[in-house]
């Protein structure tokens, strides 16, 4: 009898019992890795990257025409959500968003207001990450989310999908992800700088067929609900000597005879903020390694270490005077008056902000040092 017992109670609780039968196969979903948004005549117009999962898993597994790199889908409606749900009706499948890796956004759609009404969408949606890459752009998104990398490679390496692996090589413009506009936004001055994205059309050959690329081409000035302004790199060359995650970039100085190639690395930066009264200045000091990569002519070093000082400061002071023409604290100086003087900050501050002029930024001090040339030479190798 307490046999028969325990098989009937087993029976009746089987039905309880969790299974599978409302989860979701791999390999039957669409995964998102990209989205796009514009703004044009009232409306929202997104454009969804769909990636080929079979390009980065055996394809005896996935399946599928790995041929195919990337599809983009697009839909247009009064919110942004509506032209998301208007371009499910399209979908085969149910689009699964946990994969997505980047929001890239048309000059129109920022100053719309399109980066906040995305922030607030996906920041309550489950499926996505505060680890999705933010840039601008005034390419048509269509082109600019079907350029894929070459050699076959997934889009998942792709330029917009992992800007980390560029940035560590040649710390160009610094990409910034949505946990970090949050904080930006959030904390004076209120402003943030995202990458500028463009195509670029004749850099790469493949097969004597050019091929279509992403870079970097400068920075776009924004704020919560608009675009100050989007700045090529040739104006804000100095943005990147201020990065505290700043990798390695080269710079070319004159030198005696022949341009001379530099790595440099390593920098420490210091922001000093000087208080008199309500007058608010600003010192910056820079001391960086340098490495000789080219040097073809035996130049005096210390000439070379002063030139490439000179060259620092002289972009720093550009991007700082580019940032006052657009109204935009660069180097989030009102940041530090915040952290380090907060009384003096309330008594000043607007909109969050320190007013800056062009001689706010009191003085700039760059100390260069060359540690080594490569394999040790500080010498031209011929």
């Amino acid at each position: 009898m307490k046999r028969k017992l325990l098989v009937l109670i087993l029976f009746l609780f089987t039905p309880l019992l969790a299974g599978c039968w409302d989860s979701n196969e791999p390999e039957r979903m669409v995964y998102v890795l990209g989205l796009g948004t514009d703004f044009k005549d009232g409306q929202y117009t997104v454009y969804l990257q769909i990636t080929n999962p079979s390009l980065i898993a055996k394809p005896e597994v996935t399946g599928g025409d790995s041929n195919v790199k990337v599809v983009v889908g697009h839909g247009s409606g009064k919110t942004l959500n509506e032209a998301i749900f208007n371009l499910y009706r399209s979908s085969q499948r149910r689009i699964f968003w946990g994969h997505l890796s980047f929001f890239v956004f048309t000059e129109e759609a920022l100053q719309a207001g399109a980066l906040q009404a995305t922030i607030d969408l996906f920041d309550r949606y489950r499926e996505t990450r505060y680890t999705t890459w933010i840039y601008a752009t005034k390419e048509p998104l269509k082109e600019l989310m079907t350029s894929t990398p070459p050699l076959k490679m997934s889009t998942y390496f792709a330029r917009l999908s992992d800007p980390q692996a560029a940035y560590e090589q040649s710390s160009f413009i610094r990409p910034i992800d949505m946990r970090e506009i949050l904080i930006e936004l959030n904390e004076p001055p209120h402003e943030a700088i995202i990458p500028y994205v463009r195509l670029a059309k004749h850099t790469w050959k493949a097969d004597n067929k050019t091929e279509t690329m992403t870079q970097f081409a400068g920075a776009a000035f924004i704020t919560k609900s608009s675009v100050k302004d989007i700045v090529s790199y040739k104006k804000i060359k100095g943005l990147k000597w201020l990065n505290e995650d700043f990798k390695r970039e080269e710079i070319s100085v004159k030198g005696e005879t022949a341009p001379i190639s530099l790595m440099i690395d390593k920098p420490k930066i210091e922001k000093k903020v000087i208080i008199k009264g309500k007058d608010v200045r600003f010192q910056i000091s820079i001391e960086a390694d340098a490495v000789l990569s080219e040097f073809t002519y035996p130049d005096k070093l210390t000439d070379v270490q002063k030139s490439a000082e000179k060259l620092l400061k002289s972009e720093i002071k550009q991007t700082y005077l580019e940032g006052i023409e657009a109204d935009m604290d660069v180097y989030r100086l009102s940041e530090e008056v915040y952290r380090k003087h907060v009384d003096t900050w309330k008594a000043v501050e607007k909109n969050g902000k320190v007013p800056l002029a062009k001689d706010s930024l009191q003085e700039i001090s760059v100390k260069i040092t060359l540690v080594h040339g490569e394999k040790q030479r500080k010498g031209p190798t011929l």
